[in-house]
């Protein structure tokens, strides 16, 4: 805290008349002059707990630890993508065979 600062908070918006200038100090010093922050060496020695972080899985929200959600999926979820993965590689070859078909079917077709 500076002087500036004290002298600031003490003297802005004086009212016009002043009955008690103690009783006017005291009340300025409570009122606008912030308390004290504790000293940065309050607590020596003792080391502030460690941050556990936590995420959610993207699919279903579930949350776990990082090293548990490996692509941001639990194994459940996980799982449950590499079965629709190979489920959808079959619905795309499925796709490519009807697309195949029909082009075939079209060039067989009298002009």
């Amino acid at each position: 805290m500076t002087v500036d600062y004290l002298t600031g908070a003490l003297t802005a918006g004086l009212p016009a008349q002043v009955d008690s200038p103690l009783g006017f100090v005291r009340r300025r010093l409570v009122d606008k002059i912030p308390p004290r922050m504790p000293a940065e060496n309050a607590r020596p020695g003792k080391p502030a707990p460690a941050r556990r972080t936590l995420m959610e899985c993207t699919d279903c929200g579930r949350p776990g630890h990082p090293e548990a959600l490996p692509d941001g999926l639990c194994r459940p979820c996980r799982e449950a993508h590499s079965m629709g993965e190979e489920n959808a590689t079959r619905t795309a070859e499925i796709a490519d065979v009807k697309l195949r078909m029909s082009n075939l079917r079209e060039l067989l077709k009298p002009v």
